[in-house]
């Protein structure tokens, strides 16, 4: 045990502790929420961004931006006003015991899975031996059993992003068009 696995512990920990607070249906109808409002947004913001272009006038760039975000915060914001309205049904039904018990043990994954997002994304840039010293990653007990989570569970959902056709916009590109301005004496 290195320094790396009373880190690792600590976090995990403090995971468990507040899946435990929240709840196991919470955490998940939170978790649920961050998936589908991420593919909502990603299927969803064009059908909500024709609403927005007749409400407002953004340009097509900042309409497309704003209907990703509120298309998210919608399903994000029902999908954890769901699981609050069963985390009052399970309480009620005295089940709120098994609840937290199993709220913690969510947590303490759901917070694993991100730490292995975080080891992955540094382990495939140039950046991995400056977070954490192969050493360390080689005498730590906890670090094998993260890193290989996200890399395990992400490869279907990788290969939807390949499929979109996302681009950033150049330098060139201006994000919006500048307004003309008329000289109203002409």
């Amino acid at each position: 045990m290195n320094t790396v696995d009373i880190i690792l512990g600590i976090i995990l920990l403090l995971a468990f502790f507040g899946g435990f607070k929240k709840g196991f249906i919470a955490s998940l109808a939170s978790l649920i929420g961050l998936v589908v409002g991420a593919y909502a947004a990603i299927y969803l913001s064009d059908f909500v961004g024709g609403y927005i272009s007749r409400w407002f006038d953004f340009s097509e760039y900042t309409t497309k931006w704003i209907a990703f975000i509120a298309t998210f915060l919608g399903v994000l914001i029902l999908a954890n006003m769901l699981g609050e309205i069963l985390t009052k049904i399970i309480d009620f039904a005295a089940l709120g015991l098994l609840n937290k018990l199993l709220g913690g043990i969510f947590g303490a994954l759901k917070y694993a899975f991100i730490l292995s997002l975080i080891f992955w994304f540094f382990g495939s840039s140039n950046l991995s031996g400056y977070i954490i010293s192969e050493e360390k990653k080689e005498g730590s007990i906890l670090y094998p059993y993260i890193v290989g989570i996200a890399p395990s569970v992400l490869p279907s959902i990788m290969e939807e992003f390949k499929k979109l056709e996302v681009e950033a916009p150049s330098e060139e590109t201006p994000l919006e068009e500048e307004p003309v301005i008329e000289d109203p004496q002409s």
